[in-house]
């Protein structure tokens, strides 16, 4: 299988990618236009997206750029913290790190939001990147609608396991992009924030 082809998504390169996506149609244009303003709200409620997902244990957290927790919608340069997995008082390393280098909202059908793994805000020249992939990945969330359907889709590029950190999480993130965890955790969210009433 090869990666898709969408406009604005980075070409694949090296190493692993997935394309995540669902769809849900309309009998109408007119329900779309309501049902995709609603998906857009929930896009961009970073911080509630667990609460959409349906049976994913992740939690997102949107931070600023120097990587305060924050109640808005996201912005180039801010942070979001993840959490794969339910544990109680976690500590920084049990978190995920990824910042937002890309929103385009030029095409009023699509809107897009892109990250790649990064150190942990504040710490720009110095530290490692805290993610199980490396710095040259990408993943790359949008959202669009057609005549009868609205769209949520995650697409993932030029995923490597990230090495530049201690051996053990060296294995531990070697481990985790082989397996491709991300992939249940964003079908997950897909599903259930198109999954609209």
């Amino acid at each position: 299988m090869k990666p898709k082809k969408v406009p604005g998504i980075p070409s694949q390169v090296r190493g692993g990618f997935q394309d995540t996506e669902s769809i849900k149609r309309f009998s109408s244009s007119e329900e779309v236009d309501f049902k995709f303003d609603i998906l857009k709200d929930r896009f961009f409620e970073i911080n509630s997206w667990n609460n959409y997902s349906q049976g994913c244990i992740s939690k997102f957290e949107l931070c600023d750029n120097a990587g305060e927790s924050v109640s808005r919608s996201p912005k180039i340069g801010d942070y979001i913290k993840i959490l794969l997995t339910k544990i109680n008082n976690p500590e920084i390393e049990d978190y995920h790190w990824v910042q937002i280098d890309m929103i385009d909202k030029s095409n009023p059908n699509r809107i897009m939001l892109q990250c790649r793994p990064s150190k942990l805000p504040g710490n720009e020249f110095a530290g490692k990147t805290i993610h199980f992939h490396s710095a040259a990945s990408t993943s790359t969330f949008v959202i669009s609608k057609g005549n009868d359907y609205i769209k949520m889709a995650i697409y993932e590029r030029n995923q490597q396991p990230n090495k530049n950190t201690s051996f053990a999480n060296s294995i531990k993130n070697i481990v985790s992009s082989v397996i491709g965890t991300s992939k249940i955790q964003w079908k997950s969210l897909a599903d259930g924030l198109i999954n609209i009433n």
